[in-house]
Protein backbone atom coordinates (compact mmCIF):
# COMPACT_ATOMS: atom_id res chain seq x y z
CA UNK A 1 0.00 0.00 0.00
CA UNK A 2 3.19 2.26 0.43
CA UNK A 3 2.37 5.48 -2.38
CA UNK A 4 -0.56 4.38 -2.96
CA UNK A 5 -3.08 7.45 -3.27
CA UNK A 6 -6.12 7.35 -1.93
CA UNK A 7 -8.34 10.19 -2.44
CA UNK A 8 -10.38 12.05 0.55
CA UNK A 9 -13.75 10.83 1.32
CA UNK A 10 -16.12 13.47 -0.78
CA UNK A 11 -18.33 14.78 2.10
CA UNK A 12 -21.07 15.05 -0.30
CA UNK A 13 -23.31 17.97 -2.27
CA UNK A 14 -24.18 21.22 -0.19
CA UNK A 15 -27.88 23.10 -1.45
CA UNK A 16 -27.31 24.48 -5.24
CA UNK A 17 -26.83 27.96 -5.29
CA UNK A 18 -30.09 28.29 -6.98
CA UNK A 19 -31.74 26.25 -4.18
CA UNK A 20 -34.02 29.25 -2.51
CA UNK A 21 -35.75 29.17 -6.02
CA UNK A 22 -36.36 25.54 -6.72
CA UNK A 23 -40.07 24.00 -5.97
CA UNK A 24 -38.67 21.60 -2.69
CA UNK A 25 -40.59 17.99 -3.11
CA UNK A 26 -43.39 17.45 -0.13
CA UNK A 27 -44.99 14.69 0.83
CA UNK A 28 -48.00 14.68 3.60
CA UNK A 29 -47.96 13.37 6.90
CA UNK A 30 -51.88 13.22 7.26
CA UNK A 31 -53.56 14.27 10.02
CA UNK A 32 -54.36 11.43 12.42
CA UNK A 33 -51.57 9.67 11.58
CA UNK A 34 -48.99 8.48 14.33
CA UNK A 35 -45.52 9.16 14.56
CA UNK A 36 -42.80 6.84 17.48
CA UNK A 37 -39.68 8.18 18.98
CA UNK A 38 -38.08 6.99 21.55
CA UNK A 39 -36.91 9.48 24.14
CA UNK A 40 -35.42 9.75 27.51
CA UNK A 41 -38.08 8.78 30.31
CA UNK A 42 -36.75 11.98 32.83
CA UNK A 43 -38.14 14.35 30.05
CA UNK A 44 -40.65 14.82 28.21
CA UNK A 45 -41.98 12.75 24.84
CA UNK A 46 -41.39 16.02 23.04
CA UNK A 47 -38.27 17.55 23.20
CA UNK A 48 -37.17 20.20 19.90
CA UNK A 49 -33.48 20.49 20.05
CA UNK A 50 -31.24 22.72 19.19
CA UNK A 51 -27.96 22.11 20.50
CA UNK A 52 -26.08 20.93 17.06
CA UNK A 53 -25.51 17.27 18.34
CA UNK A 54 -28.18 15.74 15.58
CA UNK A 55 -27.86 15.38 12.05
CA UNK A 56 -30.44 18.27 10.94
CA UNK A 57 -30.14 20.42 14.10
CA UNK A 58 -29.85 24.12 12.99
CA UNK A 59 -26.09 25.09 12.58
CA UNK A 60 -26.93 28.32 14.05
CA UNK A 61 -29.60 27.29 17.00
CA UNK A 62 -32.07 29.74 16.14
CA UNK A 63 -34.85 26.77 15.52
CA UNK A 64 -35.26 23.30 17.07
CA UNK A 65 -35.61 20.08 15.64
CA UNK A 66 -37.12 17.09 16.85
CA UNK A 67 -36.42 13.37 15.71
CA UNK A 68 -39.59 10.46 14.72
CA UNK A 69 -40.05 7.53 13.06
CA UNK A 70 -43.03 6.23 10.94
CA UNK A 71 -42.71 2.47 12.89
CA UNK A 72 -41.07 1.52 15.90
CA UNK A 73 -38.56 -0.30 14.31
CA UNK A 74 -37.14 2.78 13.03
CA UNK A 75 -37.39 4.76 16.19
CA UNK A 76 -35.35 1.47 17.39
CA UNK A 77 -32.59 1.55 14.62
CA UNK A 78 -31.63 5.59 14.78
CA UNK A 79 -31.68 5.79 18.67
CA UNK A 80 -30.30 2.14 19.59
CA UNK A 81 -27.46 0.81 17.13
CA UNK A 82 -26.12 4.51 16.05
CA UNK A 83 -22.54 2.26 16.58
CA UNK A 84 -21.96 0.51 13.59
CA UNK A 85 -21.72 -3.39 13.77
CA UNK A 86 -23.09 -3.14 17.37
CA UNK A 87 -24.29 -6.18 18.62
CA UNK A 88 -25.46 -5.42 22.46
CA UNK A 89 -27.61 -2.49 23.61
CA UNK A 90 -26.83 -1.79 27.32
CA UNK A 91 -29.41 -2.24 29.94
CA UNK A 92 -29.04 0.66 31.67
CA UNK A 93 -29.18 2.56 28.36
CA UNK A 94 -32.72 1.34 27.51
CA UNK A 95 -33.65 1.64 30.73
CA UNK A 96 -33.52 5.24 30.74
CA UNK A 97 -35.67 5.23 27.83
CA UNK A 98 -39.53 5.11 26.39
CA UNK A 99 -41.55 4.52 23.50
CA UNK A 100 -43.73 7.43 22.70
CA UNK A 101 -46.73 7.50 20.24
CA UNK A 102 -47.17 11.08 18.91
CA UNK A 103 -50.18 11.65 16.70
CA UNK A 104 -50.56 14.42 13.75
CA UNK A 105 -53.62 16.90 14.23
CA UNK A 106 -53.45 18.90 11.57
CA UNK A 107 -51.70 17.89 8.23
CA UNK A 108 -47.29 18.60 8.30
CA UNK A 109 -45.75 19.26 4.44
CA UNK A 110 -42.27 17.69 4.87
CA UNK A 111 -39.54 17.74 2.37
CA UNK A 112 -38.64 14.38 0.73
CA UNK A 113 -34.95 13.69 0.92
CA UNK A 114 -35.14 10.62 -0.72
CA UNK A 115 -36.03 8.37 -3.73
CA UNK A 116 -36.30 11.34 -6.67
CA UNK A 117 -37.01 13.81 -4.33
CA UNK A 118 -32.91 13.64 -3.65
CA UNK A 119 -32.29 14.23 -7.75
CA UNK A 120 -35.44 17.30 -7.70
CA UNK A 121 -33.22 18.89 -4.50
CA UNK A 122 -29.78 18.68 -5.93
CA UNK A 123 -29.18 16.31 -2.99
CA UNK A 124 -27.32 12.86 -2.33
CA UNK A 125 -28.50 9.82 -0.02
CA UNK A 126 -25.07 11.04 1.47
CA UNK A 127 -27.17 13.83 3.53
CA UNK A 128 -28.99 11.44 5.26
CA UNK A 129 -26.24 9.04 5.86
CA UNK A 130 -22.43 11.52 6.00
CA UNK A 131 -21.27 14.09 8.04
CA UNK A 132 -23.51 16.04 10.57
CA UNK A 133 -21.88 19.26 9.29
CA UNK A 134 -23.39 18.84 5.77
CA UNK A 135 -26.57 17.30 7.04
CA UNK A 136 -27.54 21.06 8.81
CA UNK A 137 -26.51 23.09 6.12
CA UNK A 138 -29.28 21.15 4.07
CA UNK A 139 -31.35 21.93 6.97
CA UNK A 140 -31.20 25.41 7.18
CA UNK A 141 -31.64 25.71 3.50
CA UNK A 142 -34.66 23.78 4.20
CA UNK A 143 -36.20 25.77 6.97
CA UNK A 144 -34.97 28.64 5.58
CA UNK A 145 -37.20 28.25 2.41
CA UNK A 146 -39.95 30.09 1.30
CA UNK A 147 -42.24 27.11 1.17
CA UNK A 148 -41.74 27.13 4.72
CA UNK A 149 -42.04 23.06 5.04
CA UNK A 150 -42.54 21.86 8.44
CA UNK A 151 -40.25 19.21 8.27
CA UNK A 152 -37.64 16.63 6.32
CA UNK A 153 -38.21 12.91 5.97
CA UNK A 154 -35.26 10.83 5.25
CA UNK A 155 -34.02 7.41 5.60
CA UNK A 156 -33.06 5.63 8.12
CA UNK A 157 -29.16 5.07 8.32
CA UNK A 158 -29.25 2.22 10.23
CA UNK A 159 -31.84 0.58 8.25
CA UNK A 160 -32.96 2.19 5.27
CA UNK A 161 -36.23 0.39 4.91
CA UNK A 162 -37.31 3.08 7.11
CA UNK A 163 -38.55 6.38 6.93
CA UNK A 164 -37.45 9.16 9.37
CA UNK A 165 -39.00 12.47 10.13
CA UNK A 166 -37.17 15.51 11.28
CA UNK A 167 -39.80 18.17 12.39
CA UNK A 168 -39.02 21.83 12.58
CA UNK A 169 -40.29 23.42 15.99
CA UNK A 170 -42.66 26.14 13.96
CA UNK A 171 -45.31 22.42 14.05
CA UNK A 172 -45.03 22.05 17.50
CA UNK A 173 -48.60 22.85 18.00
CA UNK A 174 -49.70 20.39 15.43
CA UNK A 175 -48.86 17.63 17.70
CA UNK A 176 -50.21 15.55 20.02
CA UNK A 177 -48.76 13.09 22.79
CA UNK A 178 -50.71 10.07 22.34
CA UNK A 179 -48.87 7.74 24.74
CA UNK A 180 -45.93 7.16 26.58
CA UNK A 181 -44.48 3.58 28.11
CA UNK A 182 -41.08 2.32 29.54
CA UNK A 183 -39.04 0.05 27.28
CA UNK A 184 -38.37 -1.89 29.76
CA UNK A 185 -41.89 -2.07 30.39
CA UNK A 186 -42.73 -3.25 26.54
CA UNK A 187 -41.07 -6.52 26.71
CA UNK A 188 -42.80 -7.84 23.91
CA UNK A 189 -42.07 -5.22 21.19
CA UNK A 190 -37.88 -4.88 22.90
CA UNK A 191 -37.82 -9.00 22.35
CA UNK A 192 -39.26 -8.40 18.78
CA UNK A 193 -36.89 -5.25 18.29
CA UNK A 194 -33.82 -7.48 19.44
CA UNK A 195 -34.69 -10.48 17.42
CA UNK A 196 -34.97 -8.21 14.01
CA UNK A 197 -31.58 -6.64 14.60
CA UNK A 198 -30.04 -9.63 15.98
CA UNK A 199 -28.62 -7.88 18.98
CA UNK A 200 -28.57 -8.58 22.20
CA UNK A 201 -28.47 -6.91 25.98
CA UNK A 202 -25.27 -5.73 27.24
Amino acid sequence: MRGRYLAPPDPGPLPPPDFATRHLPTETIAAGSRLTRIHRSNVGPLFFGSTGGNRFDDPARTYGVCYFATSIEGAFAETCLRAVGVRFVALTFLEERSFADIEVTSPLQVVSLHGPGLAQLGATGVVSSGPHALAQQWSQAIHDHRQAPDGITYRSNHDNGEQCVALFDRCQANLHIAGSRPIMADRAALAALLNRYNVGLG
